[in-house]
């Protein structure tokens, strides 16, 4: 049986290919992805996850807004690495699909509801995690 997974991404190239290879593994269960600020700002990585999805026809996997800074320090993204777009020069479908505001609060919920079921793969800068655990002390364990 497929392990539930939520995956928190900051797409460039990199989770890209990361969440594509999940939604292809028999291994995982993608349930939704929520998104951070890192590689590109995080309306670029909102936008990216959902052209992501729809090329790999799950536009019904739900993508959440997550934290769109850092808590400690600016901002430093890797254009020079992933392009402008975050994706390099690939050119993706536009989503058919817009995301949801709350990524944190949809992983408190998830985590709370079903403890030890779904896991949270983090790709990306740990933003949204770190506010889930300050919020709900104890909510990773």
């Amino acid at each position: 049986m497929p392990k539930p997974v939520i995956l928190d991404v900051d797409p460039g190239v990199d989770d890209a290919l990361a969440i594509l290879l999940a939604l292809r593994s028999e291994e995982l269960e993608v349930r939704a992805l929520t998104v951070v600020n890192g590689n590109v700002p995080l309306s670029s990585g909102v936008d990216n996850a959902l052209k992501v999805l729809e090329l790999a026809g799950h536009s019904d996997i739900p993508v959440y807004e997550g934290a769109a800074r850092p808590l400690r320090r600016d901002a430093v993204h890797a254009k020079a690495f992933h392009g402008e777009s975050g994706l390099g020069e690939a050119a993706l479908p536009e989503p058919s699909i817009s995301a949801h505001s709350g990524a944190v609060d949809f992983l408190k919920t998830v985590l709370r509801a079903e403890p030890g079921v779904v896991s949270v793969i983090a790709l990306g800068p740990l933003t949204n995690l770190a506010l889930a655990q300050q919020q709900d002390p104890g909510i990773l364990e």
